[in-house]
């Protein structure tokens, strides 16, 4: 895989973990003595093949922009658990998972984080939306017309937020209170009439409580049908995004 990223670029990965069981355990071999503990702690077998694909297909993401075997990659657990290469590479990465899908988001010197999660229709978000969200957060989620896109904005927020919240090295939360509306999102919660779709374009969020530091970019990603995902990289300056790459590509 050709390494092209620079420190304004992101690679973005989509991993499909439903893979046979020969790919599960060439994956599985070359995990780190840890990771392969971990995965077989878990305690159900579809979670057990989910992280070891997930974790298996990052390693291989990483290796191809670094030019080194997944097996001698080192990894390391940082600030609230972040993981990160260890040594000097300027490489960062973020990894998460939902389900059958896992995405994964690589560039340089900028710190970055992804979120994906599924949709669960009808969940009841707004007693957890009006205790923990930002007064605009909740206005915006009420104002949906039913219990099916209620659902949906919470999620749509709550990824963002999630995104921040990995790309900082932070604890959940210190992220909930994030205001992560879109211009067009805000206009909709003060008015339920309004067009609440959000453009592709990077929106710069800060914590206004200092808890989490200096700003960041922040932009919804393109993700199958019953998910929703968002991406977050340090600074003002909005990301250009290359993707998403399939791990099939590798």
């Amino acid at each position: 895989m050709t390494d092209d990223i620079d420190s304004l670029g992101v690679q973005v990965w989509t991993v499909p973990l439903d893979r046979p069981p020969a790919t599960v355990a060439a994956l599985y071999r070359i995990l780190s003595e840890r990771e392969a503990e971990r995965g077989d702690r878990c305690r159900f077998e579809n979670d057990r093949r989910r992280f070891i694909v997930a974790h298996g297909a990052l390693r291989l993401i990483l290796a191809g922009c670094l030019d080194v075997p997944p097996e001698e990659l080192r990894l390391e657990r940082g600030r609230h658990g972040k993981p990160r290469l260890a040594g000097s590479s300027d490489l960062r990465f973020s990894l998460s998972h939902s389900g059958e899908l896992a995405l994964v988001a690589v560039t340089r010197q900028r710190e970055v984080g992804v979120d994906v999660d599924r949709l669960r229709p009808g969940l009841p978000v707004e007693p957890f939306v009006q205790r923990f969200f930002p007064a605009s957060d909740a206005r915006f989620v009420a104002a949906a017309a039913g219990p099916t896109e209620r659902a949906e904005r919470f999620l749509r927020l709550w990824t963002r937020k999630e995104a921040v919240v990995k790309a900082a090295g932070a604890r959940l939360v210190q992220g909930l209170g994030l205001t992560v509306l879109t211009d067009a999102e805000s206009d909709a919660a003060s008015d339920a009439e309004s067009d609440a779709a959000s453009d592709a374009d990077a929106d710069v969020v800060r914590d206004p409580s200092g808890r989490i530091p200096g700003a960041w970019a922040v932009r919804d990603l393109p993700v199958p049908d019953g998910c929703l995902a968002a991406l977050a990289v340090a600074g003002a300056v909005a990301p250009r995004v290359s993707g998403p790459h399939s791990v099939d590509e590798l």
